[in-house]
């Protein structure tokens, strides 16, 4: 039997996305992963406990709609946004990228054109490839700001990355709301690193039916071995996703983790003000060097801009000889540039007084 004529044909010219490979060895510091700095809170683990003496028939199948979780994240997590209220504009699911393959179920058919901006999260491009979508890539400008040319381009789906990863900058409101004016499809806003953030478009979903709002507990909350996310729209985009979603998606214990997040949210949310306390030590420590630049952030990562690509490569180099991994992406445009996790205090010293003994060499 020629299996390679039974595969589709989406498949046959489809690249998958690749993940940070994991490192088991716990003396590296890795600054490559966005990860949360931190592990949950010990409050959370020990709700996790207890849920498992609470859930002595593992045998059983979860709530298929989530639907404690659901109320949850609108009547407690996003109560102060100024955002939607109904449950029923809620899909969970097990991780942001089921929810962006949720929404490409509902909405791509073949040869449907789908928008995306470059540099942005790759699995936008990868998931409008497996569904047989023409994809349609925007340059951001050099300032990673959208262009005039978005605000008149037309297709099925347009993917926004904010904060945009790999610069960690968040997108105005403002230009949120001009996109979904101008664009006749779907707007599907990713806010994965929303809560890093003070920027948010949330309160949009009240007035724009056009628009899909996604976020997870992956990077607020610790949770990336253990992974949540959630996504608000109109209930009639809703219930679509509801329909096409796998009806498990997420489990007892994932659900249970979610409600225990949003009960300690406070104390997590001073926990990641570490992280942006640290994200503008380091921010305002790094730019006192000549020859490099520090793009704004408003994630737990930073995007270092470096003048001369070759001394970009030396630094990546020379931090890996001494354990300590960065991100690099060897593509257009982006060469000159290091991301950079922010990480704990001691972490974090780790890095910069290693940065700053490589300096003395390159810079």
């Amino acid at each position: 039997m020629d299996f390679e004529n039974l595969i589709r044909d989406s498949i046959k010219k489809y690249t998958a996305f690749e993940p940070i490979e994991k490192q088991d060895d716990e003396s590296w510091i890795r600054l490559d992963t966005n990860e949360n700095a931190y592990p949950p809170l010990t409050e959370i683990i020990e709700d996790l406990k207890n849920s498992l003496n609470d859930f002595p028939n593992l045998n059983k199948y979860p709530d298929p709609l989530a639907l404690e979780v659901r109320k949850a994240i609108l009547n407690q997590l996003l109560r102060d946004k100024e955002t939607l209220t109904d449950r029923n504009t809620v899909v969970i699911g097990n991780s942001a990228d089921e929810i962006l393959d949720i929404i490409s179920k509902v909405f791509i058919d073949p040869g449907d054109e789908v928008i995306v901006f470059y540099p942005s999260y790759g699995m936008y491009k990868v998931l409008a490839n497996l569904y047989g979508a023409k994809v349609k890539e925007i340059k951001l400008n050099e300032d990673f700001s959208i262009p005039d040319s978005a605000f008149n381009v037309q297709g099925k789906i347009m993917f926004v990355n904010s904060p945009n990863d790999p610069n960690g900058k968040s997108f105005q409101t403002d230009v949120i709301e001009r996109l979904c004016n101008a664009f006749s499809g779907i707007v599907v806003v990713d806010e994965t690193y929303g809560d890093f953030s003070e920027t948010t478009c949330l309160p949009l979903l009240r007035k724009i039916d056009n628009l899909i709002v996604c976020r997870s507990l992956s990077k607020t909350f610790s949770l990336a071995g253990l992974s949540l996310a959630y996504a608000l729209s109109n209930a009639k985009i809703t219930k679509e996703m509801n329909q096409v979603k796998l009806p498990y998606n997420t489990s007892s214990l994932a659900q249970q983790a979610a409600l225990s997040c949003i009960k300690h949210r406070k104390k997590v949310f001073e926990q990641n003000q570490k992280i942006i306390n640290e994200r503008i030590r380091l921010s305002e420590d790094l730019n006192k060097f000549k020859g490099i630049r520090v793009m704004p952030s408003d994630a737990n990562f930073i995007f270092i801009k470096f003048d001369d690509q070759s001394i970009t490569l030396k630094f990546l180099w020379d931090l890996r000889e001494l354990k300590i991994m960065v991100r690099h992406f060897s593509k257009p445009n982006l060469y000159n540039f290091l991301r950079v996790t922010i990480s704990t205090e001691e972490e974090n010293n780790k890095f910069l007084s290693t940065f700053h003994e490589i300096a003395k060499k390159y810079l």
